[in-house]
């Protein structure tokens, strides 16, 4: 067995693949052992042909299956076999100086299941040469406790091997599902003050982001989760920390209650005092944020939270072992 695993996921990211494993080969150099495992999502550009350039292993996952995010973890773990494993995202660049010391945590205090550090968002537009932002790089490190690592983190072999690896059919959230499991059992989930990982990505205060990531399917995963956990000991814990669309859903039920009975009982005092509520509490953010546009995105994306968590609840929850994980050893 090695010490460390590096699982990076990709899907139609031949912009960034090769900034992602040439930073991953310099920053991993100084391990005593490590193997790293690229699984593409049937990309339709070049990422495999310039992945295979490097001195990895590249996996592609067949079309005809579920693809997510999740599947590529899943199927990067299954096919490492190092104590402690890195995932890493296509859209990522991994950070000079972390990885020392999240290794040196993670084997430190035996309490640790996962290593997280701080994600630096840039532009996709950022070249190569560009110079990086200002981020900590003393010696001044601090630990802290955190109920979800983020899509960049390493975790302990034998704590995936204990309560589970990523759900492979889970379409989002599967990072903080998993994290939610870790503390479960008894294991933290720690960030250091250092950046893991620039993230090349789209400005998120963009209506148009949200509505991408609503046809890529990435609000359904709270509602596959809340399914997935009906019954266990686990759901309460994920509501209360994920259940972002539930309450957007209780309003929009206590709206047609209040109407129901103003029409049955011709008394719209409950249905008018809800709606005040309503407008008061929407203007009451556009004012502190003192930004339509702001309101107006928050609104959005609670409403597509709030869909996919009920369209993520419909769907038939499967066991990840049954995860079929068609795959082609390309290189």
């Amino acid at each position: 067995m090695t010490e460390l695993a590096v699982v990076l996921i990709t899907k139609n990211q031949a912009w960034n693949v090769s900034r992602l494993i040439e930073s991953v080969l310099k920053h991993t150099s100084s391990a005593a052992s490590r193997e790293i495992v690229l699984v593409d999502s049937a990309s339709s550009d070049a990422t495999v042909e310039r992945a295979c350039e490097y001195p990895i292993r590249v996996l592609r996952l067949s079309p005809d299956q579920r693809l997510t995010a999740a599947a590529g973890r899943y199927t990067g773990y299954k096919h490492t076999t190092g104590d402690a494993v890195l995932f890493l995202d296509g859209d990522h660049e991994l950070c000079p100086g972390w990885l020392e010391v999240a290794l040196e945590e993670l084997w430190r205090d035996p309490s640790i299941g996962a290593v997280a550090g701080e994600i630096v968002d840039r532009p996709k537009s950022t070249r190569p040469h560009d110079p990086p932002p200002d981020h900590p790089t003393g010696s001044d490190i601090r630990i802290t406790e955190v109920r979800h690592g983020g899509p960049a983190a390493i975790y302990k072999r034998s704590v995936l091997e204990q309560v589970g690896t990523f759900n492979p059919y889970l379409y989002s959230d599967e990072e903080p599902e998993l994290c939610i499991r870790i503390r479960h059992a008894g294991y933290r989930v720690v960030r250091l003050n250092r950046c893991v990982v620039y993230h090349y990505t789209d400005p998120s205060d963009k209506l148009s982001t949200l509505v991408r990531r609503w046809k890529r399917n990435l609000y359904l995963g709270s509602g596959q989760n809340i399914r997935y956990h009906a019954g266990t000991g686990l759901l309460w814990p994920y509501i209360r920390e994920r259940g972002h669309g539930i309450i957007p859903g209780l309003v929009i039920v206590a709206e047609l209650a209040s109407l129901a009975w103003a029409l049955c009982f011709r008394e719209v005092i409950w249905f008018a005092l809800l709606n005040v509520a309503v407008i008061a509490t929407v203007v009451a953010y556009t004012i502190r944020k003192r930004s339509v546009y702001r309101t107006a995105h928050s609104v959005l994306k609670r409403m597509l939270t709030l869909g996919g968590t009920i369209k993520g609840f419909l769907l038939e929850p499967l066991e990840p072992e049954s995860y079929p994980a068609n795959v082609m050893v390309i290189k």
